[in-house]
């Protein structure tokens, strides 16, 4: 490597070092699980995870789940998320507020860490199998001692690894990381945090010397001088497919299925010494029944077209029928997946206006294969790539529809500015503004946001609930002024003490 780049890098650390910023208390708290997991394979493995968490070993922690963006997250998929208790950050909208140099998912662990809402946080790599509700590890002496809990890796850090002269400090050999579980309370290592992020914001030099984000962690703390329990049981493995971590007694607590990540589709790779398999094999059947394994963005609706998606999703059951061609039964779920019915050509729906006129979408993996019109009773339409008409026609006497599509347009609109991280509440003047301008058209935007607030800490319920009451009622334009006048000015990490006012 460069001597060049090596001074280079030095200098950048030694800087990082002199500016180092204090723990902003008001910006975390709380006990919580953080898992980074975006796109479709990430995804499969994280939802196994969390409900195996949720379902099996009955987890009532928080969790996050952080990713990059619509591109690697849809609606769908958060609704999945959500309907277990999980809340989905986009690392994409707390960077406008955050910046830093992050742009793949071993980057994004680091920042992640630091900026997750919880003050004491459990990570986990999406691929993991914890064997018992983790909830206890943040009662593990060595935790309460020490502030963060690391796991050893197979192999060691040698006294040769230049990454030692690289951060100037002692060689020396050591365990390596391994960081698909981790331990730690940010309020004692906020220092260490933030050399472990700059360590993976120059990641082109550094992931050279480690292997990739596990042992910056440890040189974070390292460089900071803070104190860490090292769990002293490495982990043995199923070689390549499987390591097994252990608690500090030597028993088995994790299986990272680090080559054996689970599959959407079978077949999966079998391993002899795997536990909980048939729970999470249950849990990939559940998720199939629920999503097609796609990314499916639609494009922007309007609310006519929301509103028309809600009363299909209430319906729910309907018969395609094309002329001489058994009817199919298809099940169309709310956030424009296809459930029952689904193949190749029916694989994702969404309503589009065009005009004056509402238009329903079915899509293949890669187009619309139909767009069908309301006329009485059925929508009928003609394939995209076929002759000859077909109807849609529900199967019975629905419900009326939901305002699930309210709550979701609610739910991207707090999203782009960053909720559930803490950040979103200095941004709150401008989703007030945006929320009351939808609330022109749809009055439940109140009840949404009231909704979505049961699920949250005191300080964000705070906050959602008054903007939730400003929307449903009707004040006055002076007296609409007087209210925000009192609102603080949004600051970085300030969260209001009191929003009744």
């Amino acid at each position: 490597m460069m001597t060049a780049a090596r001074q280079d890098h030095k200098r950048l650390l030694k800087e990082r070092l002199g500016e180092l910023q204090p723990y902003p208390s008001d910006h975390f708290s709380g006990t919580g699980i953080l898992i980074c997991a975006g796109g479709p394979s990430f995804f499969t493995n994280a939802f196994v995870l969390v409900h195996l968490l949720r379902v099996t070993h009955g987890c009532k922690l928080p969790i996050e789940v952080w990713h990059f963006g619509r591109g690697e997250m849809s609606a769908r998929m958060k609704l999945l998320l959500r309907d277990l208790g999980v809340d989905t950050v986009d690392a994409e909208a707390v960077l406008t507020a955050l910046p830093a140099r992050i742009q793949n998912g071993w980057q994004l662990k680091a920042y992640a860490l630091m900026w997750c809402r919880f003050e004491h946080v459990l990570m986990l790599d999406a691929d993991q199998v914890p064997l018992t509700d983790p909830a206890g590890l943040f009662e593990w002496d060595e935790y309460r001692q020490t502030g963060a809990v690391l796991w050893p890796d197979c192999g060691d850090i040698l006294e040769t690894n230049p990454i030692w002269s690289a951060c100037e400090l002692k060689p020396r050999t050591c365990p390596a990381i391994e960081s698909g579980q981790l331990l730690i309370h940010k309020a004692r290592h906020w220092r260490g945090l933030q050399i472990a992020l700059h360590l993976n914001e120059h990641s082109a030099y550094y992931y050279q010397l480690l292997y990739g984000d596990k042992d910056t962690f440890l040189i974070g703390l390292l460089l900071t001088d803070s104190a860490y329990a090292l769990v002293p049981h490495r982990p043995f493995t199923d070689a390549p497919f499987c390591l097994f971590q252990r608690n500090m007694a030597g028993e088995v607590l994790f299986q990272h299925r680090t080559g054996a990540k689970w599959r959407y589709a079978n077949p999966q790779i079998k391993l002899p010494k795997a536990e909980l398999e048939a729970e999470c094999l249950a849990a990939l059947t559940t998720l199939r029944a629920q999503w097609n394994g796609l990314i499916f963005t639609p494009p922007r609706r309007s609310l006519r077209a929301r509103e028309a998606e809600a009363g299909l999703a209430a319906a729910r059951f309907f018969h395609l029928r094309r002329p001489g061609d058994e009817p199919a039964r298809l099940e169309l779920l709310p956030e424009c997946e296809i459930g029952a019915g689904r193949a190749a050509a029916t694989m994702n729906w969404h309503c589009e206006e065009t005009g004056s006129v509402i238009e329903l979408v079915i899509s293949d993996a890669f187009c619309p294969a139909w767009r069908l019109r309301q006329e009485s009773n059925a929508w009928i339409g003609r394939p995209a790539k076929a002759d000859g008409e077909v109807y849609l026609t529900e199967e019975s006497a629905s419900s009326a529809p939901t305002n699930e599509n309210v709550r979701s347009l609610t739910e991207e609109i707090l999203s782009a500015a960053g909720f559930p991280n803490p950040i979103w509440i200095s941004r709150r003047t401008e989703i007030s503004a945006a929320l009351g301008l939808v609330a022109a058209l749809e009055p439940g935007i109140g009840d949404a946001l009231a909704a979505i607030s049961l699920r949250c800490g005191p300080v964000e319920k705070q906050a959602l609930d008054a903007m939730a009451r400003e929307l449903r009622r009707e004040p006055r334009n002076d007296d609409l002024s007087a209210d925000r006048a009192n609102w603080p000015m949004p600051g970085r990490y300030t969260v209001a003490a009191d929003l009744d006012n």
